[in-house]
């Protein structure tokens, strides 16, 4: 049986887990983000303008969706020179289970 202090241990540890995963899968599941995130795991290193011409959709419509995504860890930005490219996070052993997850249900 767990004492006080270890049940009090695992719960800040499953706490940070969860809300970790909680904020990538919200932000995940909307649409555009889905289709921006996957278009990242396939293609590395787009820019704002690239993602907005290949989704049909404005610069500042994706640029703010992008946003949202690099704020929940999943993605992050490089500048090169006035362009601002993003990336997954692939580093990240979250992400990269996030991706696992995501080329799992995409292909079956």
């Amino acid at each position: 049986m767990l004492t006080t202090q270890e049940a009090a241990k695992l719960k800040r540890e499953l706490d940070q887990e969860d809300s970790t995963i909680a904020v990538m899968f919200s932000a995940l599941g909307d649409r555009s983000r889905f289709r921006i995130f996957k278009l990242l795991m396939d293609h590395t290193d787009l820019c704002v303008t690239d993602i907005a011409m290949v989704l049909g959709i404005t610069v500042p419509a994706a640029s703010q969706q992008l946003k949202l995504l690099e704020g929940s860890g999943l993605i992050e930005p490089e500048r090169e020179g006035q362009m601002i490219c993003y990336r997954i996070r692939a580093l990240d052993p979250v992400v990269r289970t996030v991706m696992r997850t995501v080329a799992q249900l995409a292909s079956g």
